[in-house]
């Protein structure tokens, strides 16, 4: 039963990581179209963050109300949705239709992480980063998609509405034995017991906030980097966030073993190390082979660093709780971000303001020592 449910499980993750890639690496397009400044795809960019912190709100309300309908019909809503951005006529109707995708963003995250978790107590070892490997390997389709129309001069409608649709009939089928979150605990043993607001918890909610921003800072914009700064063509741009991605699945399916091994704080702070020299690299050296390969180590280094904080969180205390915290960061982060890196990029340009990733790099490789829970044994 339980490799059934891991099964739905990861299709989940799958086809919630290509409605990201399928929209990322057209953020440029649509900057294009509706004739934005960095800064105002900075502040469209926000949309996504406010839809999320609300989504993640929003689902505390069902957690525990079956997980598994409302990741389902999450899915179908998100694949509706995400044709608003291409339909926008300016920037207000954009960040409208950002913060509705970005809603349903952060309504399945939340969930699908829950059951994650849960998951992996009741295996008994390290599975969260092959979970997100999933998630990883359908950010990377998707942004091959993406890529492809950009290249091929498809707009971004045509291509959200042909993903929307193959996301609904591919969930439709494989999510049907997901399990609730009800299911997952009564397998899973004993939950701990509730916790209260500690310093492992601000730790980890500090650390899971920098995370994002160097994560999120480093995918968001790289694909206007590569054009912007290394002058790529908007095909070859998009490069940027598909070898990201690609990075971070490649990571994500082999962390686990490493952190059966060494544990969790060894793993983050190798992560962090590799993400501090990618984005030095890509700043340092823009020529475009360089700046892709920059970007691919960020995304090797970061991939695994939320994860993990996700575990964590859910083994310091009762799923819904630290979890829950940890998220509310993670989410926090992703709503200073753009418009920081954005308003940055317009006073000193984009190269630059490529910098607050980097310091948020530096402050997760500080912090990693608050992941120190002793490795899940095989």
């Amino acid at each position: 039963m339980i490799g059934r449910h891991r099964t739905a499980v990861s299709v989940s993750f799958l086809v919630f990581g290509v409605t990201v890639g399928g929209l990322i690496p057209r953020v440029p397009a649509l900057k294009d179209h509706l004739h934005l400044t960095d800064g105002q795809v900075g502040l469209a960019l926000l949309g996504i963050s406010l839809g999320g912190m609300t989504g993640a709100l929003v689902s505390r309300v069902v957690i525990n109300r079956g997980a598994r309908f409302f990741i389902r019909a999450g899915t179908i809503a998100l694949c509706a949705a995400a044709v608003g951005p291409a339909l926008a006529a300016n920037l207000i109707e954009l960040m409208a239709s950002l913060f509705l995708i970005g809603f349903f963003w952060g309504f399945i995250d939340v969930l699908e992480n829950a059951l994650g978790a849960q998951l992996e107590r009741s295996a008994g070892k390290p599975l969260i980063n092959s979970l997100h490997g999933f998630w990883s390997l359908g950010a990377f389709t998707g942004s091959l998609v993406a890529g492809g129309a950009a290249f091929a001069g498809i707009g971004p409608l045509t291509q959200f509405v042909g993903t929307g649709l193959a996301v609904a009939l591919v969930s439709a089928w494989f999510m049907r034995d997901l399990p609730d979150l009800t299911a997952v605990d009564a397998a899973s043993g004993p939950r701990p017991k509730t916790i209260v607001l500690t310093a492992a918890v601000l730790g980890l909610v500090t650390m899971s906030f920098a995370a994002v921003i160097a994560e999120g800072g480093t995918s968001d914009w790289s694909a206007l980097y590569l054009r912007e700064i290394s002058h790529a063509n908007p095909g070859v741009a998009a490069a940027g966030f598909s070898g990201f991605t690609i990075a971070a699945t490649l990571v994500r399916f082999r962390a686990d073993l490493l952190t059966a091994r060494t544990g969790q704080a060894a793993v983050a702070r190798i992560g962090a190390l590799m993400a501090v020299g990618g984005l030095a690299l890509a700043i340092a050296f823009p020529w475009l082979p360089i700046a892709v390969a920059g970007f691919a180590i960020v995304g090797m280094g970061t991939a695994v660093v939320l994860p993990l904080a996700f575990a964590a969180g859910a083994n310091l205390g009762r799923t819904g709780t630290s979890l829950a915290l940890v998220m509310a960061a993670t989410y926090a982060g992703t709503i200073a971000g753009p418009p920081l890196i954005g308003t940055a990029a317009d006073h000193i340009g984009l190269r630059f303001a490529m910098a607050i990733p980097l310091v948020a790099a530096v402050a997760v490789l500080l912090l990693a020592g608050n992941l120190a829970i002793r490795p899940a044994r095989r």
